[in-house]
């Protein structure tokens, strides 16, 4: 069953959907319902919420785990530039290709306490090697990825490249392809989830049109 909007997650705005973590999502649970309504009735409004989320972190977790495991067999900086590389790949194609069953490996993953303590483990091993720039380049490089420097910086470009994919922003594209998934997972019909987008884009356009005027 859904959550009501007492969910201690997630609230309604007039703006769209907003979570715990501070993630945006320009539609609502009236709206879900209807796109959906047997997916909603069947893994609830908050857990397709979180599994959005957690899939929203895959180009971070996925890039920091990059830069974990070359850290310690290549040069500090091609490591790095690695990691970057892995990240704005993600960053533009994650949003269209969602897996569910992936969601919660990401939602692990994702979690800053584990990453916290596997980058302590490489890097207490790389301090104990001797190999002190590598234990700074693994922490600037955690510190800049969880702070979402390379989303502030290449955000615009990343934005360029995924145009083309879709015209939701992103986590809207990953709430909206991860519904179509679990639709066809469970046999469902997916016909309501073509009419998702427009009315992303309809509540998005109304929230920031005001912001054009001023």
């Amino acid at each position: 069953m859904t959550e009501s909007k007492s969910s201690p997650y997630w609230v309604d705005t007039p703006a769209g959907m907003l979570t715990q973590e501070g993630k945006r999502y320009f539609t609502s649970e009236k709206d879900l319902a209807v796109f959906a309504p047997q997916v909603v009735d069947r893994v609830g409004v908050g857990e397709l919420l979180r599994m959005a989320t957690a899939w929203s972190r895959i180009p971070t977790a996925l890039a920091l785990l990059t830069l974990l495991n070359l850290l310690p067999v290549w040069s500090v900086w091609q490591a790095l530039a690695m990691s970057v590389g892995v990240w704005f790949f993600l960053a533009v194609v994650s949003p269209s290709v969602v897996f569910a069953a992936l969601c919660r490996p990401a939602r692990w993953l994702g979690h800053p306490v584990r990453q916290g303590l596997l980058f302590v483990g490489v890097l207490s091993l790389l301090a104990a090697g001797g190999n002190l720039t590598g234990v700074w380049v693994g922490l600037m490089g955690f510190i800049l990825f969880r702070w979402q420097l390379p989303e502030r910086l290449l955000g615009r470009l990343v934005a360029v490249f995924r145009k083309p994919l879709s015209p939701l922003p992103p986590d809207d594209a990953i709430l909206r392809n991860l519904t179509v998934r679990l639709a066809l997972r469970y046999g469902y019909d997916v016909g309501g989830t073509e009419h998702m987008q427009q009315r992303v884009l309809e509540i998005m356009n109304r929230h920031r049109a005001p912001r054009k005027k001023e």
